[in-house]
This record gives structure tokens, sequence and C-alpha cells, in this order.
């Protein structure tokens, strides 16, 4: 994986509702999270997150794809900022 790249790539047509992707490639996804969003599932709330929601536009709805985000770091629920999630377990490594 490379560090740097060549431009930005806009992103495809679809989506996930309230989450704009503002890049992304074949490492990795950089979303524009809002406040209110949580990162990652808690007990109570496992659908309404940015991880689940990234992971569904991955699968493209497709429950049984294998394709899947992988969190390389968190926010609050009330905090909005931009976030990275990688595509891979080696890019998630090399971002950590």
């Amino acid at each position: 994986m490379n560090a740097q790249h060549k431009g930005m790539r806009p992103p495809k047509k679809h989506q996930p509702r309230g989450l704009p992707i503002l890049y992304e490639d074949k490492d990795l996804l950089i979303v524009d999270k809002p406040p209110g969003l949580l990162t990652v599932g808690t007990d109570r709330d496992k659908t309404r997150t940015a991880h689940y929601l990234l992971n569904d536009y991955v699968r493209r709805g497709n429950p049984k794809s294998r394709n899947r985000v992988y969190v390389v770091h968190r926010l609050d629920r009330d905090t909005s900022c931009l976030l990275v999630f990688a595509k891979s377990e080696a890019a998630k490594t090399f971002l950590q």
C-alpha cells in the first residue's frame, strides 16, 4: 500500500444515507461523520453506526458478500470530523 495517492477519486453514486463519502480507493474510505452518529455499535445500537453503514455500502446491500471495512480510529457520538476506514486488514495495520 502506498501512503501517497495521485488525486482523489469521486465517490460512487450509491452513498450511505447521512454519511458522505469524501474519498475512496482500493485501500480506504474517508467519510464526514456527522454529530449524533456512532462510529461502532453498542449493545443497544448496532445498526445506526458509521461502521454498519459502510459495511452495507461495500457489500452493496448483499449480506453474503465478503467485502467489509475495518475501523482505523473512533470518534465520540457527538463529535463531527473525518473518519478513515480501511478496506483490508493490511490497510488497517498500515494506518494504525
